[in-house]
């Protein structure tokens, strides 16, 4: 196919999603000055805020509209067209921006009402992190096109803004980053079979997450173990849970006096919530809590945190009939 482009450097792109990407973090880190609380309140919905503004930045100025390129791409003198050099339209520019940024806002994204371990869930990971990795894989290996998923999907080629050399014919993509794009795809799915058909110990753990992100104001959670080297009187090793919660709202917690905070009840019901699981062994295991408070909208976040590192017979003695 005849055309006159010349393509984007590797590099020129690089730098061109750097700039843009700083411009973006400036633009929500002055958006959380102002909004902080209200982005707080939000909790993980945030990272939607942050997805429609650059869905709005990266759609309007690659159209036609912006001469086909962002702030980072006008600076790297490069540009978006598609195969005969013409700048796209809203629309085409829409669904490009949207291919690209979707694994990057989404990655972790929990839906609404569906358990972080049901099958949509495992289904939604799996194609997020594929595409995600497939942008990656694509944007290095696609030395012929220089076209990403993204891309590929919107039929446009990223070039420099000026036309002095001719490429007669626009070549194939290779198939190398389609397998390495598809082992992707097959390990992931691999890894996601044998998570939920492990019967480790850490399967215990699901029931306790699951009623975590129940209690109010908690908006998301993580619950994982380790052991650490070092027994007990009876020879048996010491298991560390790390329970982490965030809440939708800006928390002042002191951790000098821990036993004040009986009466903060994200950490109280977090406590308590994991001591009547029973998914520890014995009161000798190390129950470690982490309280985030914060707020993350994709294109910026701030965050404050406050750890509670104690055996879970401290925390019994602490809370008492509390618990």
């Amino acid at each position: 196919m005849e055309n006159n482009l010349l393509l984007s450097k590797f590099w020129m792109r690089i730098w061109a999603l750097l700039i843009d990407s700083l411009i973006l973090g400036l633009f929500g880190f002055i958006l959380g000055l102002i909004f902080k609380n209200f982005f707080i309140s939000f909790g993980e919905s945030a990272k939607l805020i942050g997805w429609i503004i650059s869905l709005f930045y990266f759609t309007i100025l690659n159209s036609k509209l912006y001469k086909g390129g962002t702030l980072g791409k006008k600076v790297m003198k490069i540009q978006v067209t598609d195969i005969k050099g013409n700048f796209i339209d809203v629309k085409t520019s829409f669904i490009r921006s949207l291919v690209f940024t979707a694994p990057f806002f989404l990655n972790g994204f929990k839906i609404h009402g569906v358990s972080s371990f049901s099958f949509v869930t495992i289904i939604q990971g799996i194609i997020i992190f594929t595409i995600g990795l497939g942008i990656i894989v694509f944007y290095i290996f696609n030395k012929e096109t220089r076209q990403s998923i993204h891309d590929i999907v919107a039929k446009t080629y990223v070039v420099q803004d000026f036309r002095n050399k001719e490429i007669g014919f626009m070549p194939k993509i290779r198939k190398l980053p389609f397998y390495i794009t598809g082992a992707i795809l097959l390990v992931t799915i691999g890894v996601s079979i044998y998570s939920l058909s492990s019967t480790s110990k850490i399967s215990k753990l699901v029931p306790v997450y699951e009623d975590i992100l129940k209690q109010e104001n908690i908006t998301n959670a993580a619950v994982n173990m380790n052991y650490i080297p070092i027994t007990d009187d009876a020879g048996n090793k010491r298991f560390v849970y790390t329970v982490t919660v965030y809440v939708n709202k800006d928390l002042e917690i002191t951790q000098n006096n821990i036993n004040e905070q009986a009466k903060n009840p994200e950490l109280l019901e977090t406590v308590k919530t994991f001591i009547n699981s029973n998914a520890y062994d014995t009161d000798n295991d190390i129950l470690n809590v982490v309280v985030v408070s914060g707020y993350d909208i994709g294109i910026a976040k701030q965050y404050k945190s406050f750890n509670f590192y104690k055996p879970i017979s401290e925390w019994k003695r602490i809370f008492g009939k509390s618990l």
